[in-house]
């Protein structure tokens, strides 16, 4: 399931991050890395998604979500 698709307040671990590489580096810098565990924060139509990982909370986009692949935990 992509990270696009989790609701609020649903936890789950990251599984794999597609994407050109320049795009992995940027989102693994950020904590978000295979095997992290998250929780659904806030989403709301045109934001971000609040995603709380690592002990931080990340606004991450819709394009970006779409690329992240998930299990819900």
């Amino acid at each position: 399931m992509k990270l696009s698709e989790m609701k609020v307040g649903e936890k789950g671990r990251i599984t794999a991050v597609a994407g050109t590489a320049a795009f992995q580096r940027r989102i693994t810098a950020v904590g978000i890395t295979p095997g992290s565990v998250f929780e659904i924060i806030r989403r709301e139509p045109n934001c971000p998604l609040l995603v709380y990982i690592r002990n931080t909370m990340l606004a991450v986009n819709a394009d970006d979500c779409s690329r992240i692949e998930t299990e819900a935990l």
